[in-house]
């Protein structure tokens, strides 16, 4: 008995304080770690990533917000919990047209997202894309290094697991990057 609790009160805040980190964790928010330089320099490799999994319970996503999400059925591979992360380029409706100047969406040039290593000139010919309604057109910031819509196609809605919120911590080797810690995803 620990300053007059009891051991069942114990037991009882102790249960409770893991059932409300469960529901937290499988409803509310999500950690998720980046494994490749697709969203650099967005996001690094090592950066792990809280994800509201509220985010779009009621307005779907929108342009540029970085979502997270699992790829339908006919692209997974063996791993079918796999996570992806990436830039939402397109909505339902919209027409995306890609060429080596930049991306524009509905007749207006969009700028490249604000830390993204996507300056270079995409690598392919012009392309115009009308994206279906219930569905995404998404790229990786890293634009020459992504493995995003432009490959697999259009990604459907029921597929986003939520928004990328905030980085939570960094790391490469055995560091910790202090200057990533709580740093807002834009």
């Amino acid at each position: 008995m620990l300053a007059g609790i009891t051991t069942r009160e114990l037991l009882t805040a102790t249960g409770t304080a893991i059932a409300v980190a469960l529901i937290l964790r499988i409803f509310v928010v999500g950690v998720f770690s980046i494994p490749s330089h697709s969203m650099e320099h967005t996001l690094r490799v090592g950066d792990h990533v809280l994800v509201s999994k509220l985010a779009y319970v009621f307005t779907p996503p929108i342009h540029g917000d970085v979502i997270v999400f699992t790829l339908p059925d006919s692209l997974r591979g063996s791993s079918t919990d796999e996570a992806y992360i990436k830039r939402v380029i397109g909505v339902g409706g919209d027409t995306v047209l890609l060429n080596r100047y930049g991306i524009t969406i509905n007749g207006a040039l969009q700028p490249a997202p604000p830390q993204s290593a996507a300056m270079s000139p995409l690598p392919y010919g012009e392309r115009s894309i009308i994206v279906p309604r219930g569905y995404l057109f998404v790229l990786g910031d890293n634009r020459s290094n992504s493995w995003d819509s432009r490959y697999w196609g259009f990604l459907p809605l029921d597929h986003v697991v939520g928004r990328a919120v905030a980085i939570a911590w960094s790391t490469s080797d055995t560091t910790l990057h202090w200057d990533r810690l709580l740093r807002r995803i834009d």
